[in-house]
């Protein structure tokens, strides 16, 4: 055998072999790059998208914070009777009967502002009749739902109607004129007399209402009380 021409045969092999695990190594190294390339690519893509959801849910949080916060600083009311436009309005939440009142255009000249409370503060969805003149009302108060005063007005008309007794300390001047021989002014004399002069102690103190005598408190003390 000729050993030296093996030998020249191998060397020159094994340049070739060099050569191609060369050649690999760089492909693998090159494909093992654009593998951690277009892997940071797809990471950075997951991150925005996170990142936008996060933006968009803090966005829709207050946007309904902010529509919560809105809806609880205004009242919506229902109003008829004698106003100039009865329907629905919706005013800032703290508004009075009054401001209510006005953004229906103010009352007419039929109305019967003596048996209403204008200083009412208004809650969200009450109902508001403002009586006709000549309208026999239930409560000083308009509003159906109802603050004390207009509890204790409306019992005093009940107890009228029903031929009990009436408070003089918390009926109204309409519940006053279903008293026997009582109008309108002397209604409003004996309302003037309890705002100046304070509640009445006994139902002897009707007497010292201008216009009411000894006469008329007798037609009336059965239906009295205080």
């Amino acid at each position: 055998m000729n050993f030296n021409k093996i030998k020249e045969v191998v060397v020159e092999k094994k340049i070739y072999i060099i050569a191609t695990i060369v050649l690999v190594a760089v492909l693998g190294l090159k494909k093992s790059n654009n593998q951690e390339s277009v892997a940071e690519v797809n990471n950075e893509k997951v991150m925005q998208s996170s990142n936008t959801a996060s933006s968009n849910n803090s966005n829709a949080s207050s946007m309904a914070s902010s529509a919560s916060s809105s809806s609880s600083k205004t009242v919506t009311c229902d109003i008829s009777g004698a106003v100039k436009h009865q329907g629905v309005y919706t005013l800032k939440n703290g508004a009075r009967l009054q401001e209510l009142i006005e953004a229906a255009g103010g009352t007419t000249a039929k109305a019967q502002l003596k048996a209403i409370n204008r200083a009412v503060l208004l809650k969200d969805q009450d109902k508001i009749h403002i009586p006709y003149k000549g309208e026999k009302v239930e409560s000083v108060s308009t509003v159906t739902a109802g603050s004390d005063n207009s509890r204790e007005a409306k019992d005093s008309a009940q107890s009228g109607s029903n031929g009990e007794k009436v408070n003089l300390n918390t009926a109204s001047a309409a519940d006053l004129q279903k008293l026997t021989g009582v109008g309108e002014k002397k209604a409003e004399q004996i309302i003037a007399y309890r705002e100046q002069n304070g509640s009445f102690k006994k139902i002897e103190d009707l007497m010292q209402v201008s216009g009411i005598g000894e006469k008329t408190f007798e037609s009336l003390k059965d239906q009295l009380a205080v």
